[in-house]
This record gives structure tokens, sequence and C-alpha cells, in this order.
């Protein structure tokens, strides 16, 4: 098993030398020497297993589509109407991406959400391919790949339970984008390639666009290495190639975008709003704060953080795709810790980037003795290394000195939404109730609101919201957005209109309903009140 892993994940004399001359010179050997890191097939079958747990265990799986949040509600919800001719971005307000967007319009016009459980699991098994290749390169260890790849998976499944998050839609194009910086800083990549670098980063932006984060700061860091190793002509040639790729799909999408007539709420919410407000909820930021702090702590994702120059200071290979992991994952991690709210998806962006600075610092350990190995000869360390990766002592390595806090992490966010889904078994069978009532007294063309938390009245029906906002606890954590939706309500477009009676309705709003609309009486809907329009 050993000697297979290590036929496979070759690093010659000659291309070590070459790696470890990539970030202070180009090589010289372009083109020349070999390059690749091959997956074990035990280690691809591992990667296949787990984005298929991942995709059968979304909210976009019919059977689990109860346990979804909000915000995963929200999205299906807008892809529905999107599929039904109702715009993102103008009717409904929305921060996904368009692409992403539209791929969930195409499951619901091709009858189900459960043709995106075909997405996410090709989302998820690319992305556990290029994380597999990058921890390899960078640790040097097969085994150490897998055990990274697979607390990726255990992360996903424990921060983001459910899945549909555009930022795990993206994760295939942005760790495609790091490996191949890898490599290119590594001197072991073609200029011209750069056109599918650029096609890449526009595909992530256009599904999520704080994907953007990464891509601006691998621009950066691409101009400031080729304006220190005086690349000037190089690296104006990389740019037309970036800016030929990005066009390609920019003149598609930007088609159906300009069409449509919504480019400036496009940008105005899918960009600008995603960078300019940071809450998601109306929590005090002194609980949320520290709450997501522990999270984070206790995930793991800081000890790289904690370690980075420690680790910089022993081992200076590949310094430069290790500093734009480290800067990515403090702006990811500034976005995803002042959201004013206890759900923990906000951390999936600044995850991979956590992760591959943690496995840089255990690695560092191990090489180091202090899990359990001695320190020996160089000859005789290689030795016990190989015979430690066919053992799987890495991950018992790891399993016990730093598995203990993701562990109960990992527990916690699996159970949290479970438990709560089956809490809410009752409401929902109310919800039901409620929408079998609204389908046989509405057409296709009714417009509803519905103050509730869950959008699964609206997903069960059809029905256009009344509002920008369908969801009133999503997207309206400023006062302008709350304004907007109340004065939506307001304009009294609803036939009817459903309350939750657990959820608080401003004044205004309960006056003009109590004023303007008559209560429907319904059996088996005691945690709602429906109001028809007078």
């Amino acid at each position: 098993m050993a000697n297979k892993q290590e036929e496979q994940t070759t690093y010659s004399r000659r291309q070590a030398d070459s790696v470890r001359q990539g970030d202070d010179q180009t090589s010289k050997s372009r083109g020349k020497t070999s390059y690749s890191i091959a997956v074990d097939s035990s280690h691809r079958f591992y990667i296949f297993l787990f984005s298929l747990v991942m995709a059968l265990t979304s909210v976009v799986n019919p059977l689990l589509t109860d346990f979804a949040n909000p915000t995963q509600m929200l999205h299906l919800y807008t892809g529905q109407m999107l599929s039904q001719g109702h715009l993102p971005y103008q009717d409904i307000f929305a921060t996904g991406g368009f692409l992403y967007y539209a791929l969930i319009a195409l499951a619901y016009f091709l009858g189900s959400s459960i043709w995106l459980m075909l997405v996410e699991f090709l989302a998820f098994y690319m992305s556990g391919i290029y994380f597999y290749k990058i921890i390899s390169f960078l640790t040097k260890k097969t085994e150490m790949g897998m055990t990274y790849t697979a607390i990726f998976f255990l992360l996903n499944l424990a921060l983001g339970f459910g899945g549909l998050y555009p930022i795990q839609w993206a994760y295939p194009f942005m760790l495609n984008a790091l490996w191949f910086l890898t490599k290119y800083f590594a001197g072991h990549i073609n200029d011209e390639a750069f056109i599918i670098y650029g096609f890449f980063g526009t595909l992530a932006a256009l599904i999520d666009p704080r994907s953007l984060i990464f891509w601006v700061l691998s621009f950066i860091i691409i101009g400031i290495y080729n304006f220190l190793q005086r690349h000037f002509a190089r690296g104006f040639y990389q740019l037309l190639c970036m800016i030929f790729g990005a066009i390609l799909v920019y003149y598609t999408v930007g088609f159906f975008v300009l069409n449509m007539g919504n480019l400036s709420e496009y940008v105005s919410q899918a960009l600008f709003y995603n960078f300019k407000v940071f809450a998601l909820g109306s929590d005090s930021l002194l609980i949320t704060l520290p709450y997501q702090l522990l999270v984070l702590a206790a995930s793991g994702l800081l000890l790289g953080f904690l370690g980075f120059f420690g680790h910089l200071g022993r081992i200076l290979e590949f310094k430069t795709v290790k500093w734009l992991s480290f800067f990515a994952f403090i702006i990811s991690l500034i976005l995803g810790i002042f959201v004013q709210t206890y759900y923990v998806f906000t951390l999936l962006l600044a995850l991979p980037f956590g992760l591959i600075l943690t496995s840089l610092v255990i690695n560092d350990r191990l090489d180091d003795g202090t899990e359990g190995e001695t320190k020996e000869v160089a000859g005789a360390h290689r030795r016990k290394r190989t015979t430690h990766e066919s053992q799987g002592g890495y991950w018992a390595s790891f399993a016990r000195r730093h598995f203990q806090l993701p562990l109960l992490v990992m527990v916690l966010g699996i159970a949290t939404p479970i438990v709560l889904g089956i809490l809410s078994v009752n409401v929902n069978r109310e919800r039901r109730n409620v929408s079998d009532y609204l389908k046989a007294n509405t057409s296709n063309q009714s417009i509803i609101y519905v103050w509730d938390k869950s959008s699964k009245i609206y997903l069960d029906t059809g029905l256009k919201s009344a509002s920008q906002f369908p969801n009133p606890v999503v997207n309206t954590s400023t006062q302008d957005n709350s304004q907007k939706r109340d004065d939506d309500i307001l304009q009294g477009n609803a036939r009817y209109i459903v309350l939750n009676k657990s959820e608080k309705l401003p004044k205004e709003v309960s006056r003009v309903v109590r004023s303007n609309y008559k209560k429907i009486s319904l059996d088996n809907a005691e945690h709602f009140l429906i109001y028809q329009k007078k």
C-alpha cells in the first residue's frame, strides 16, 4: 500500500529542487519536469462516498427539505420562482450568483429539486479531489491529504448541514484555482492556462459573489509575484488571458442579465450587499461573536492561523500559496463572524483556507516527532514515515491529540438541525394544511405573504410573494430592507396573508392586516392565522 502511494505521488530530487525554487525564481525547466499528484484509488473511493453522503443529506432531497433553515429555504424558493419567470434581484431580494439560481430553476423546470442532488455530488466530489491534491502536495503525504479531506467533508456537514449554500457550489472552482496557482508558483504552468483560470474565476463569482475575495487576492499576489520577478510583459499577457477567459462567461451570462433588465439590482444585491452588510440576524453581537469564535476554535480552524508564522519560520517552500491562503482565511473570517446570528454556515467561506493552514501546522508537529514519532536520521525517518502512512497513523495521531473538539462541533452541528426538524414536525404538518387550503382557493397568479421563518408554504404552493423579502427574517437585518418589506405588505397586494403566531409582527403591519383582511378559520392549524383580503 505504501509503495503504491509512493509511486503515485512522486517527489523526485529534480522535482523537489524545482519546487523549492518556484517561489523565488522562475523555473528554467518549465515543460521538462513531469508534475502530477495522482489520487490513490482507495482515496478516490472515499471521496466518492463522502460526496454521495453530502448529496443524499442535502435539503434538496424532498425527504429532508423540512430540515432546511430559513436561508436554504429561501434559496430554493428563489430558484422555484425563477423557473416561473419571476426574477431574482428584481422580484426577490437575492444575494447568491445568477448561475446559482439558474441551476436551481433548471431543477424545478425539470420537475423536482431532487435533480440538484447531482449538482451537490459533483460539486463536493471535485472539491474533494482538488483539496486532496493541495494538502498532499504541500505536506508531501497522501495520508495527510486524505485525513484532511475527510475533515473537510465532515466540517461541511457540520457547519453547513443540508448543503445548498452557494459557496459550496463554488468550491470546485476556487480549489481548482488554488491548485493551479500552487503549480504555477512551482513553475509548472504555461501562461496560456490563465484563460482557464479566468474562466473558472468568473464561474465561481457568478455562483457566489463572495468568492471574489479569493480571486481578488490571488490577482494581487500574482501581480506582486510578477513584479518582484520583473515579469512585466509576461504578467500583462497573463492578464489578457484571464480577461479572455472571463469574457467567455460574461458574454453568455451578461446577455441574459441585461435582457432581464436587472443589472443594477444584481450589482447592488449580489455584490455590494454581500460585502457591505455583515449581519444576517438581529441577535446581540456581544453574544454571537464569542459563539462564532468558539465554534471556529473548537473546529480546529484557528490552529493553523495561530501557528502560521511558526510554520513559515521553519519551512519556506510554497510560501506564496500559503500567504494567499492566510489572507483569504482572515478576510473570509471577518465576513463570517460578525453575522449576529447563531447559524455557522457563514464560516464555510473560510473553511478550506483554515484547514490548509491547520494541516501545515499539524504536519510540522508530526515531522518534529511531537505526535509519537521520534527524531531519527533522515533515512530512518523516511522509512518510518512510510510505515506510518501505511498504517493510517496520521489519522490516528490527529484523532488522538486534536480531534476531540472538532468531533464535538461535528456532532452538535449535525444533531442540532435534525433535532430542530423533529421538534417542528407538528408545525410542518400545519404548514402543509395551510398550503393545501391556499392551493384550493387561489390561482397560479395569486399573490400571498407568509410571515414565518420557514418558506415551506411558498414552496408547497408555488405562489408569488407580495414582497421582495418573502421570508421576514432573511436579508432584513438592515433598517432599509425591513422597512421595504413592511411597505410591500402595506400595499395590500396579497390576497392571503399567513401569520405564524410565534413570530412578532410590526405594529403597523398588524394594524393594516386587521383592518383590511378578514380572518379565516382553518382546522389543524393551531400555530397559524390566515387572513383573506376583504
